[in-house]
């Protein structure tokens, strides 16, 4: 694989090679791949546009943050500026290079709003993001061109997959008793865990090159943070709304004009005060009782976007409930 590697890093420098003017933009759009943006997008569209399309993209969402976690934990490939003094770095990353967290999450995100919306305009769009997205990590020297084709693939892949089972799945689950409901939500939950752990743990004893650790800087690309994170919103967005949130019924999303606004910044105070607040309340270590601190803060995350915002917005009058 370092022979690829040293192959399409020329690639690195012809984008890089265009000028540093274009640092700005590239930093810009690769912003639409992080977890800061989405944590912005998903709520908005639970809330505010249509619920079931919020909770089908957040189901695509944190599959595809999973599936990358495991592969980057199995492959455990370098950036290229972990190997090369010659790529410049223009955003730090703590991760392992394959694949491309960033493409493989636009290709599944904005190709699920495309298969969502069902519009030319848009569809073109999203293929333009996920084209610019991919570039930018290429640019950034954050990513090898195969690392952004084969995100590319898996995302395409998921989309697909997820477009052909969803409703069958769906309608299978929700003919089910709420405890067999919860077991999946927690059995679905427990396997994520396991999964990302198991890829860590057929790498031990692997150990860092040095002459990566010197480029890549203090970094740890085995963290378990990302998995926690992304299991307790998964357990508790999907508590919420297939145990919890099913004996009332659905929302109407798009209606209240002006009130759509007001549940908006009410929701989002309640999640910065969970995303924020506790976060500098609970510990930050790489231990059982951090990891376990991290699960609840983001279950409890899910928890309001699914199930207690909705209800408080009703409370409100923000928001209308109807019966299926």
């Amino acid at each position: 694989m370092s022979q690829i590697n040293d192959i399409e890093i020329l690639i690195n420098h012809f984008f890089q090679g265009i000028g540093e003017w274009l640092s700005l933009p590239m930093l810009a759009i690769t912003a639409l791949g992080y977890e800061e943006f989405f944590i912005l997008l998903l709520p908005t569209l639970y809330w505010c546009v249509d619920q079931m399309v919020g909770l089908r993209l957040g189901i695509v969402l944190m599959t595809a943050n999973v599936s990358n976690t495991f592969f980057k934990f199995l492959f455990h490939n370098p950036r290229p500026y972990w190997i090369s003094d010659d790529v410049v770095v223009y955003s730090q990353e703590t991760s392992f290079g394959l694949p491309s967290g960033h493409a493989q999450i636009a290709a599944s995100v904005w190709g699920w709003l495309a298969y969502e919306a069902k519009r030319r305009w848009f569809t073109l769009v999203a293929l333009v993001l996920i084209l610019l997205i991919g570039v930018s990590r290429l640019y950034l020297g954050v990513h090898f061109t195969s690392d952004v084709l084969i995100g590319w693939v898996l995302g395409a892949l998921l989309v697909f997959a997820f477009a052909a089972w969803h409703r069958k799945f769906g309608k299978w689950l929700g003919a089910k008793s709420d405890l067999v409901k919860f077991g999946f939500v927690a059995g679905s939950t427990v396997l994520m865990i396991l999964l990302v752990l198991g890829a860590k743990w057929t790498a031990d004893p692997w150990v860092m090159p040095e002459e990566w650790a010197i480029r890549a800087g203090d970094v740890d690309p085995y963290d378990l943070d990302g998995i926690f994170t992304v299991a307790g919103t998964w357990f508790g967005m999907l508590t919420g709304f297939i145990v919890l949130m099913r004996k009332r019924g659905h929302f109407l999303a798009d209606e209240g004009n002006w009130r759509r606004l007001v549940r908006l910044f009410i929701g989002f105070i309640g999640i910065m005060v969970l995303y924020l607040g506790l976060g500098q309340i609970f510990p930050r270590n790489a231990d059982l009782i951090s990891f376990a601190l991290r699960f609840f803060r983001y279950t409890l995350i899910g928890l309001w976007v699914s199930w207690l915002g909705p209800l408080f917005f009703e409370r409100l009058g923000l928001l209308k409930f109807v019966k299926e």
